[in-house]
């Protein structure tokens, strides 16, 4: 295969994505967790209203210093984000003042009326389906009452390769029980111990290699075309081919080592960590300052233009883990 030394995400310019873990509390245990998660110590942030005026002052710095005008905040895991007692006031009021746009990562164990009760300002939700915890009616019912409401939800059903045909049935008990064609997405583990790209056989990696398994029909698929970005980047190759990338080419094609590599983390892929961190998506320092904290009182004063200073990283690590990280601007120097 050509050497790929260029990747141009298709994100917007003017957005800036943000995943935010606002607790590390889990309900599930899953052996392929990501490391660092759910150590069960960072609850999460109580002083609500302190954490709302700190991201609207990031967002604030963004639109000033880099013309962001709109932002995506995805409320993850390795934790349970449902289980955050602020999540929908956090949701509501991060709304208030600046363009947002709500995702949420969510095991899908909350019951349908918690999702009634709490979700009304979320735009998005990714239903991550993990084999060995998940209740599937309780799942497929999730599924089914987002989609009625209009929300967009996927669900993403984790591909254990230990495991995997409990995974494949998932997948089809989805297909043939759910009341309405909410997308199934089949995801790849990457990097926990035993449950990692190298696990997989040649034909799972086929089966994950096509990781729709299901849209919805071709309908509803053309009255909402603009909710869909099939293609996360564009893949630039030494032999001058240009080829678009779909969510996860770069892990199954196993070309997602880019240490060394230049890249625009900081300009468009913010993480903020269970403790109130502020890294690059991969949890790389970004800023002059690394007490800068989300969670803190003191936010305001340490996150000044002073030391609000950002600019591509020289990427450290040997393997780039995650879908979204994998599609952020890089490049060979």
């Amino acid at each position: 295969m050509t050497e790929l030394f260029k990747i141009v995400t298709t994100q917007d310019p003017d957005l800036l994505d943000i995943r935010f873990w606002p607790t590390d509390i889990c309900n599930f245990n899953c052996a392929y967790c990501f490391p660092g998660s759910v150590t069960n110590k960072l609850r999460y942030p109580k002083n609500i209203n302190t954490v709302i005026k700190n991201f609207r002052l990031l967002f604030d710095s963004y639109i000033q210093k880099h013309n962001k005008t709109k932002f995506k905040i995805n409320i993850v895991g390795g934790g349970e984000p449902t289980l955050w007692p602020h999540f929908a006031q956090f949701c509501k009021e991060i709304k208030e003042k600046h363009e947002v746009r709500i995702q949420l990562t969510t095991n899908g164990s909350r019951t349908v009326r918690w999702f009634t009760d709490n979700t009304q300002d979320v735009d998005e939700v990714v239903l991550s389906y993990h084999h060995k915890d998940a209740d599937i009616d309780n799942f497929i019912a999730v599924g089914d009452y987002l989609f009625e409401r209009g929300t967009d939800v996927t669900a993403l059903v984790l591909m254990d390769a230990l495991n995997w045909s409990g995974c494949v049935k998932a997948v089809e008990i989805m297909k043939q029980q759910s009341k309405h064609k909410w997308i199934i997405q089949a995801k790849e583990v990457v990097d926990a111990p035993e449950h990692d790209i190298s696990s997989y056989s040649q034909d799972q990696l086929d089966y994950l290699q096509q990781s729709l398994k299901r849209i919805p029909d071709s309908e509803w698929v053309i009255s909402n075309i603009h909710r869909f970005r099939v293609h996360e980047s564009i893949a630039m190759y030494k032999n001058d081919s240009v080829i678009p990338a779909t969510p996860n080419k770069y892990i199954v094609d196993k070309v997602n080592y880019f240490k060394g590599w230049k890249c625009n983390v900081a300009i468009e892929n913010l993480v903020i960590t269970h403790d109130g961190g502020v890294t690059g998506s991969c949890q790389e320092q970004v800023f002059k300052d690394s007490n800068i904290n989300m969670f803190s009182e003191d936010f305001e004063e340490r996150f000044n233009k002073e030391r609000f200073s950002l600019d591509t990283i020289v990427c450290p690590r040997d393997c780039c883990a995650c879908q979204p990280d994998t599609h952020i601007t890089k490049w060979q120097t």
